[in-house]
């Protein structure tokens, strides 16, 4: 096999954290020949390409079917299910070296499936339900007109860094949607310039000096109430991003630094509601 450089991103589903951590630490591994894989971390608002299920956890086969992966996100389903499902198997107790030409397989085809979509002109867009799915929905119907209050067309997009760097480039990317972009880099004025502007969605560079991201966060979504508008976090490999606590504060997620311009794009995309 000849030399491949994609990084391919990997969603767990249905893992214990101990098991998460092991192959997180077996993927990460460089190798001479093959793709590179990179296990995403809870939060992690990276669309997957690829799909690692425990197919002896019912709820995780569950999430599996509320995503319901298209051809271009193949799925690898570790251990026994007593149901027939069209993705590839692999059986307890795992082989790790086994794994990686598993792996290595169904992104080949994931790579070819994509060279023929793009040839065609066709694009693969994964699903990006930010909420699970209830096969019986007894929620009451007042829920879902609130979460219709849909963030103002063109509502903007705020920058907290310490540097223009990004702004500028966020800016040139957001020029052709016109859609308007702020920076600060001091928490109190980010509150002033949310509350004149009400941006839609706020990015927080964690290494801001001075910002706690986490108690912006709370203030920010504190100040939006009934308005949707979106807060994320932008870190560096350092940076220990906190689940819980950032769950506690309604934070929208995190994306790890360097940004691409397409991971960029199709963030923005997905908040801002763009086409």
């Amino acid at each position: 096999m000849s030399q491949k450089s994609p990084t391919i991103a990997i969603r767990l589903i249905g893992f214990l954290p101990k098991e998460e951590d092991t192959f997180s630490s077996v993927l990460a591994v460089l190798r001479e020949k093959g793709y590179r894989y990179l296990c995403l971390k809870d939060g992690s608002l990276q669309d997957p390409d690829l799909f690692i299920v425990n197919a002896e956890d019912i709820k995780a086969l569950a999430t599996l079917s509320d995503i319901n992966p298209g051809s271009a996100q193949p799925v690898l389903l570790i251990g026994k299910t007593k149901v027939s499902l069209p993705y590839a198997v692999m059986p307890r107790p795992i082989r790790w070296r086994k794994l990686f030409d598993v792996l290595d397989e169904l992104v080949d085809e994931r790579q070819l499936l994509l060279t023929t979509l793009s040839a065609y002109g066709e694009v693969a867009v994964p699903e990006r339900r930010r909420r699970e799915r209830l096969d019986l929905d007894l929620t009451d119907p007042s829920v879902y007109q609130k979460m219709r209050n849909s963030a103002p067309p063109r509502g903007g997009i705020l920058i907290i860094d310490k540097d223009m760097r990004f702004r500028d480039y966020v800016a040139a990317i957001m020029d052709r949607y016109r859609v308007p972009v702020g920076m600060t880099n001091d928490a109190e004025n980010a509150l002033a310039l949310d509350a004149e502007y009400k941006y839609a969605l706020t990015m927080i560079n964690t290494s801001t000096p001075d910002i706690d991201p986490y108690g912006l966060c709370r203030l920010l979504k504190a100040q939006n109430q009934g308005r949707k508008t979106s807060v994320i976090f932008l870190i560096d490999k350092t940076y220990v991003y906190n689940q819980d606590f950032a769950l506690s504060v309604n934070c929208d997620g995190f994306l790890n630094k360097p940004l691409s311009r397409k991971l960029v794009l199709s963030t923005i995309k997905k908040f801002l509601q763009l086409t």
